[in-house]
């Protein structure tokens, strides 16, 4: 029983370990999460005193967008076949057009209710 148990810990730390490099995928999933990330705060801006809370969560979203961009540079998306760029997109396009939608919406809101210094947040890549 004891060698069972090992050899089980042991094969799981090879796939952790194998399991933990950077992606096109994981890159495109963190995107996704960080489109999310900020729809969620720009949805939580409903005064200006709710803008000024917001602005440090925006400023970490800021960070975490320019690590994206060098992920980005560092996995060399730009320089991936046609074809795998294109199996990319057609694999998150429904969550990617999704969260889009999602800050698009947050942002007319916070347009509405006449509020654009909350847009000073972080450029997505």
């Amino acid at each position: 029983m004891r060698k069972v148990t090992l050899s089980v810990f042991g094969l799981a730390l090879v796939f952790l370990a194998t399991g933990c490099g950077d992606s096109p995928d994981s890159y495109m999933k963190d995107q996704i999460k960080l489109i999310n990330d900020q729809a969620e705060v720009f949805e939580g801006i409903k005064s200006k005193e709710d803008a000024e809370k917001a602005k440090p969560k925006l400023e970490a979203l800021k960070k975490r967008a320019e690590e994206l961009q060098e992920r980005a540079k560092k996995l060399k998306l730009d320089e991936l076949p046609k074809e795998k760029q294109e199996a990319l997109q057609k694999k998150y396009k429904d969550d990617g057009e999704k969260a889009g939608k999602r800050l698009a919406e947050a942002m007319k809101k916070m347009i509405e209710l006449e509020m654009p210094d909350a847009f000073k947040g972080p450029k997505l890549p």
